[in-house]
């Protein structure tokens, strides 16, 4: 009786001991599983945040960005000043086409004012009634918009400078829906997740509609609920954190808050308690049940199996302290291989945090191992992977998916205790200690390998002569740009350089010399291409050229021009002064190709087309040639011996009426020394600078030196004579040297007489529209056009009705011809035509008084020649102007 009596007893006490003991595991589990929770939790709303937050920062500067490159275009600047000035525009055209084409980059409405507040352009439909206005902070002119209908907009006004001068404003607006979709994607989340966005309004806040009520904004809203801030205010405050409080519905949530980049915007994302436990604890009261079924089963098993449980308790304790020192012998011994590998080895929990940190892993992170054991692995990488990796360890836990463990490895970024970060190879395998998941990953530094691997790259995608990319790394990108344009409709061009003399070069002086010319056109073109292009060398002296983001085709011509300048400097070899010339081909995409291949071919034959032209140019896919002539190597170092050497000199050409043999106007000839000869003393300016047509420098050192010369000469003269300025094809259809002239007179100060540039009959002839295109444009900056040489084979050529020269010279041919009476009436009736159009007609090589009585007879204005005067230094001139003779026809270009 007393046996079953202690039988019982110890029956129910150890029942007892077990419902305690179940009871305190259960509730110490179920406390610790919350506590995990809530710590997992905080950290994917804080990345979460952190993500979206990021996201919307690059949207916020990413449309402000797209308005403020409009304010970049120097064409638009240009036109602006133009008409804040009141003078006319003519190419408004373009400009809407312009700004049409920056609508199709990302941009709803542009409007376009001059810096007197007057309406230049629009283009689009601006937001007309925002619901909700936050002006952004650092950010001036910039304003984040909402309504229904249009949703989130950025606004931004910004000034455009032309030589750091407002010379108007762009204001335009881009639409954001990237943040309405990044609104709505919390509830991916969790159904109770809110993500806020908000603005300051000094004591209250201004939101914007949230994930919870996506059509309502909520335009004034206080910063603090029962007294309590609202996790808002924390992040206007220019705060970022966690906490958990009370929302403005009073509802009790957990909270992130960040402020967004320095905009003065913040955003919180909110997740309510109620809604993220309610399924623990239906759980768990579901659970309960069985947990209590399952503790009395054992309970009555206590009754019959204790004896029995005990003695294998006794046994299971011998075999485990057996088991312990077999695995004490086993852990010294791997910690003693871990000792001694070079590799860095470390084992985390399924929770990602490190157990094991081995003698190469501090060598490889600098960390010392009771640094890094015990708090989570992600502290070894770098964003974003840090802020990704337990989401992933959550992943891999909830689906089995792996990108890492397992396998052959992967190469990862790993970043060191100094910030440093570098290439890692790292191989992560999954073991089960004690039926708990853990992992353990072998880490090797890639460094080197990488280093090798770039190298070996480089060398097979490179240029070994001048390091630029060879032919595949060209095809690639292009390739690249090809599939980006498909997307953006962007234009972008392909061109084909290839060097005019090189050949004769590498003979004459050698492979070596050859191979420092490469070199430093490669080093050239580098310097004149923007970061974002790319040139290339595809072989011999050939190269290619990539030139991305232009808005028309006429942008490529900019490119080539500056190509053709910088290529035609002299390079200094040695003790050799050598000049290179280079023709370029352009095609475009898609004009010209689809594929790669396709646009270096076609440049290639284009090309050939400048080759066949004269060399020394540019030649678009399919149109007529844009002649820019480029020097030989003689003419490079001799012009450039004379700016720098104070060898050049101005002679002046009297041209006097036929009527009176008053002065009329005078012809510039520009004479040069060269080293080790006579100065020549012969030939005119047209002729002079077409043997360095290349070099504006020249040009413009002879507009100084008549401008000079002129001034000298002002002081007793009532009026002084238009002086006549030859110019080679080139550099009178160069679109920007009129301007440059206009600015060097404005330097000297007031206009001394009208400044005329001439150019040939035969020059015109050949591309009469561009010429007139170019005479248009040195009209618009004040300068006189005259037509010289004009009917060299003694017939009319150029329609004067379409050119309308201010000046008509007629070439020596007329006046050795005007004998026979069939070329005297022929002649007469040329000189009747321009008078016709108000245009004075001027005899060349008039030699003798017979022959200016001819010139008289056929109806010329005036002549020039040995019977005029030999040119002569402005000190050895100054007996012909008291002679002026006064005419109306220079006062203005022809209209």
């Amino acid at each position: 009786m007393d046996a079953k009596r202690r039988g019982r007893t110890i029956n129910i006490m150890a029942a007892a001991l077990v419902l305690a003991v179940g009871t305190g595991v259960g509730l110490i589990v179920f406390l610790v599983m919350r506590a995990n929770a809530d710590v997992a939790l905080r950290r994917s709303l804080v990345s979460a945040l952190a993500l979206r937050e990021e996201w919307v920062a690059r949207d916020l500067h990413a449309g402000r960005a797209r308005i403020q490159m409009v304010a970049t275009r120097p064409f638009l600047a240009r036109q602006l000043a133009m008409a804040d000035r009141g003078r006319p525009d003519t190419h408004y055209v373009q400009v809407m086409r312009g700004l049409a084409a920056f609508r199709g980059m990302g941009l709803s409405a542009l409007i376009l004012y001059t810096a007197k507040g007057q309406l230049f352009a629009q283009a689009g439909a601006f937001m007309a009634h925002p619901v909700l206005a936050v002006p952004l902070r650092h950010e001036l002119g910039t304003t984040l918009l909402w309504n229904p209908r249009q949703r989130f907009v950025i606004r931004a006004v910004v000034p455009m400078y032309r030589h750091r001068t407002i010379v108007g404003w762009v204001a335009g607006e881009a639409p954001l829906p990237d943040i309405e979709r990044l609104l709505r994607s919390a509830k991916r989340l969790r159904a109770a997740a809110n993500l806020a966005l908000c603005g300051p309004r000094v004591t209250a806040m201004s939101c914007f509609p949230d994930t919870l009520a996506p059509t309502q904004p909520f335009p004034r809203l206080a910063r603090r609920y029962q007294g309590r801030p609202l996790p808002m205010s924390y992040a206007l405050a220019g705060h970022k954190g966690y906490v958990v409080t009370r929302n403005y519905l009073g509802s009790r949530v957990a909270a992130a808050y960040e402020p967004v980049d320095d905009t003065g915007l913040g955003m919180a994302l909110t997740m309510n308690f109620a809604a993220l436990y309610a399924p623990v604890y239906r759980e768990f009261a579901l659970v309960l049940p069985l947990i209590i079924g399952v503790m009395g089963a054992a309970l009555l098993l206590l009754r019959w199996q204790l004896a029995p449980l005990v003695q294998a308790l006794v046994e299971s304790g011998r075999r485990a302290r057996e088991a312990h020192a077999r695995l004490r012998d086993s852990q010294n011994y791997m910690q003693a291989v871990l000792r001694d590998v070079d590799e860095g080895i470390t084992t985390i929990s399924e929770s990602g945090i490190v157990e094991t940190f081995n003698p190469g892993m501090e060598r490889l992170f600098g960390y010392r191992a009771a640094e890094v054991i015990g708090r989570n692995v992600s502290m070894l990488m770098p964003e974003p992977y840090r802020s990704a990796h337990d989401d992933y360890l959550r992943r891999y836990r909830d689906t089995g998916v792996a990108h890492v463990i397992g396998g052959a490895g992967r190469e990862l970024v790993a970043r060191r205790k100094d910030g440093q970060e570098f290439p890692m190879d790292l191989h992560v395998s999954e073991f089960f200690v004690d039926g708990r998941r853990r992992f353990i990953g072998t880490i090797r530094d890639a460094t080197g390998r990488k280093e090798a691997e770039r190298r070996m790259e480089h060398r097979a995608t490179h240029d070994a002569l001048t390091d630029l990319p060879g032919r595949v790394l060209i095809n690639t990108r292009a390739e690249q740009l090809i599939r980006r344009a498909e997307r953006s409709g962007q234009l972008f061009a392909v061109m084909f350089l290839d060097l005019d003399g090189f050949k004769g070069i590498n003979d004459r002086l050698g492979h070596a010399a050859g191979d420092q010319l490469l070199r430093m056109v490669a080093d050239r073109l580098k310097k004149t291409l923007r970061v974002e292009d790319m040139v290339g060398r595809i072989g011999g002296d050939e190269f290619v050229v990539l030139v991305t983001n232009l808005v028309a085709v006429a942008d490529a011509a900019i490119v080539a021009d500056k190509i053709l300048k910088a290529l035609s400097q002299p390079y200094e070899i040695g003790s050799a002064c050598l000049g290179c010339g280079v023709s370029i081909g352009i095609a475009f995409y898609p004009r010209d190709g689809r594929d790669a291949e396709e646009l270096i071919k076609r440049s290639d034959l284009a090309m050939y087309e400048v080759k066949r032209a004269g060399r020394g140019g540019y030649h678009y896919v399919d149109d007529p040639i844009c002649e820019k002539t480029t020097p030989d190597i003689e003419g490079v170092c001799a012009v450039h011996r004379a700016l720098g050497g104070d060898e050049l000199a101005l002679y002046w050409r009297p041209v006097r009426a036929c009527q009176g043999a008053g002065l009329v106007a005078l012809t510039g000839l520009l004479r040069w020394r060269n080293l080790g000869h006579d100065m020549p003393d012969g030939g005119d300016c047209a002729a002079t600078t077409a043997e360095a047509a290349f070099c504006t420098a020249l040009a413009e050192w002879m507009l100084r030196e008549v401008r000079r010369g002129l001034r000298s000469l002002a002081g007793g003269l009532p009026a002084l004579p238009p002086v006549l300025i030859g110019l080679s094809p080139p550099l009178f259809c160069d679109a920007h040297l009129p301007e440059r002239f206009a600015a060097i007179l404005a330097e000297e100060g007031a206009p001394l007489g009208p400044i005329a540039v001439a150019v040939r009959e035969a020059d015109v002839r050949a591309d009469l529209e561009g010429a007139c295109a170019a005479a248009a444009r040195w009209q618009a900056h004040g300068l006189l056009v005259a037509l010289i040489h004009y009917g060299a084979d003694l017939t009319a050529g150029v329609p004067l009705r379409a050119f309308k020269p201010a000046l008509l010279c007629l070439d020596e041919a007329w006046v050795a011809a005007a004998g026979t009476p069939e070329t005297a009436a022929h002649l007469a009736a040329v000189t009747a035509s321009a008078h016709a159009l108000a245009i004075p007609v001027i005899a060349t090589g008039v030699t003798s008084a017979s022959e200016r009585g001819l010139a008289t007879a056929c109806g010329c204005d005036g002549y020039e020649g040995d019977a005029a005067g030999a040119p002569l230094p402005i000190g050895a001139c100054e007996a012909w102007f008291p002679a002026v003779a006064k005419t109306d026809r220079w006062q203005s270009p022809p209209s």
